[in-house]
Formats: C-alpha cells, sequence, structure tokens
C-alpha cells in the first residue's frame, strides 16, 4: 500500500500551527501510529525544521511534502535531513531561505516557550540534547516545582531544570556523565539567567555516584531519564530498576518519582510490575500523559511518563 504524505504534511502543518514558537516535536513517526511512517520524526527548532529519517535514504514523495510545508510556513528559514541508520549520521540541507546558509552544525539559541530558551546544535551529533517529547513532563515540573528541592538525574543539557527553577524551585542538582552537556546545561542556565547558589551541575556518572548523593538532603521531587541503553555505562531495565531502588532512598516523604521509559516492549502494566519489584510497595504509579503531537499507535507500548509516589 502507498504511503499517504498528504497525512504526514498534514500532521505537521497542524503541529507548527498549535506551538509555532517553540521547540516542539512536530511529527512522532516512532510512535507507528502514522502507516509505513515509522522511521521519520520531525522537529522543530524555531527556525529550523529538523527531520530525523532512521533509514539511509529518504523517500522522494517525503522529500516533497516536507518542501511544500517548507513553502506553506514562511516561518520556516531552513530545512536539515539527518539521516541516521545506526551507527552512520549524515546531514543535508533540504530546503533554506539563506542561499549562502550551508555551513554546519547550525547553531543558535532556540524558543522552549513560558520565555526560556535553550541551546542547539543540529547536524553535528545524532542527539540534540533537547528532548522536545518531554514537553508534557517539562509542564508538569513548572507547574510543581516551587518551593521543592529537585533532583535530575540523566540531565544532560538540563532543560528540566529551566522549567524547575522557573517554576520556583528551591534547588536542583543536575547530573550527567557526558561534559559536552554539562558544558551546554551550564550555558542554558546563563542564557535564561538562571545560574545561581540554587543550580548544581556534576559531571559525574550516576550509578557510581550514590554515596555522594546520598549524602545530600533529600528530594522532593527526583527526575529520571535514562538512554534505553548506552554501552559501556547504562545496560538498560537492569540498571534502571537499581536506580529506582536508590531512587526511594534519596526521596523525601511524599516525594514524587517523575520516571521516563521510551520502550516498545515494555505494556505500561509491566513497567508498573517493574517499579514495585525494584522498589516494593508504593502508594501510586499515574501516567502522565504525553503532548497531542506525541501519536501513538500502542498508547500503552509507546514512550511513558509516569509519577511514582513512595510514601
Amino acid at each position: 500500500m502507498a504511503t499517504d504524505f498528504s497525512l504526514f504534511k498534514q500532521e505537521i502543518d497542524n503541529n507548527l500551527s498549535a506551538l509555532p514558537e517553540q521547540v516542539s516535536r512536530v511529527f512522532h513517526g516512532r510512535g507507528r501510529f502514522f502507516p509505513a511512517l515509522d522511521n521519520i520524526n520531525v522537529e522543530w527548532y524555531p527556525p529550523v525544521l529538523f527531520v530525523q529519517c532512521y533509514e539511509e535514504a529518504l523517500d522522494p514523495d517525503c522529500k516533497t511534502a516536507l518542501k511544500a510545508v517548507f513553502e506553506a510556513n514562511a516561518m520556516i528559514e531552513t530545512v536539515l535531513l539527518q539521516s541516521r541508520p545506526w551507527p552512520d549520521v549524515e546531514n543535508e540541507i533540504l530546503f533554506t531561505r539563506h542561499a549562502s546558509q550551508q555551513q554546519l552544525p547550525l547553531e543558535f539559541d532556540a524558543s522552549l516557550g513560558n520565555g526560556l530558551k535553550c541551546k542547539v546544535s543540529l547536524g553535528a551529533n545524532r542527539n540534540t540534547g533537547v528532548f522536545p517529547d518531554m514537553r508534557s513532563g517539562w509542564d508538569w515540573i513548572n507547574e510543581h516545582a516551587e518551593g521543592k528541592r529537585v533532583l535530575n538525574l540523566f540531565s544532560y543539557t538540563s532543560v528540566f531544570s529551566l522549567f524547575a527553577l522557573q517554576g520556583g524551585a528551591r534547588k536542583v542538582v543536575n547530573i550527567d556523565m557526558c561534559g559536552s552537556a554539562t558544558k551546554t546545561a551550564k550555558a542554558n542556565h546563563e542564557l535564561n539567567g538562571l545560574l545561581d547558589d540554587r543550580v548544581s551541575i556534576w559531571k559525574k556518572d550516576i550509578l557510581k555516584s550514590n554515596s555522594q548523593i546520598a549524602k545530600q538532603s533529600k528530594f522532593d521531587i527526583i527526575i529520571l531519564d535514562p538512554p534505553p541503553f548506552q554501552k559501556g555505562s547504562f545496560r538498560g531495565w537492569p540498571d534502571y530498576q537499581k536506580l529506582l531502588r536508590r531512587c526511594g532512598k534519596y526521596l523525601k516523604e511524599g516525594g514524587v518519582i517523575l520516571a521516563a521509559l521510551n520502550n516498545q516492549q515494555v505494556t505500561f502494566d509491566e513497567f508498573q510490575q517493574g517499579v514495585v519489584d525494584a522498589m516494593g510497595e508504593v502508594k501510586s504509579i499515574t501516567q502522565l500523559a504525553l503532548g497531542d503531537e506525541i501519536k501513538e499507535l500502542e498508547v500503552d507500548k509507546g514512550l511513558k511518563l509516569a509519577l511514582i509516589q513512595t510514601q
């Protein structure tokens, strides 16, 4: 059956119209909601449309649809394609309104919404460090952080921290082992006027930092958003469960863990059982709704955000 690229264009147009001025995922093909388009994600980093193709080549009809999106939306200055069949990465500017703009990476400050901005470098690495599929999590932490101590594990460029601090957090500890990410995290806080004594940014291996974290005062909120797997540093679910057990000890009574899991092989029921197996009895595990732009064929198996209360 031929792929209907009119649906592809319509989805991007609709999501750009809904969130024209902030970073967002505007086409979530990896959720398998759109037939035969599960190899494509499209993200909006105003003013750049960033197309991620998980195959070696982009379908010519897909490119035609992207050209139509570009021509219909004057706010898009450039469409950048990143072909990323593992482990290769190739970048190509498909369309631009600036004839001289061919130099990669594209580096600029992009709006996250709520008056916040972040440093963006597109066309350099596979990972942008922003993760716009976490938008509903950003909103949640912004609404619930007032007066709270927050621990942000696998913080990367610390976007969650920006929303927590803007929401009134009294302390945020960000931890990631990637030096370039923590450097960008510091720059992101400076960019937003949030680099003050409420913020700590640690370059550390989280799994090897239990004693250092445990010495901190307990936290009201813990953000747990690890990679699905990272060779040599994170083994996936076994290490996830290890961290859940530790988080239970770092958490203040009545506190909440905001946990993310992106694994199509695990249902939410199975995730809940895994949490209980790791942590023992918990008070509640509630699934946090994703943004409307994150469409999943099987909601129970797609990207999961959960609020875990242990007591």
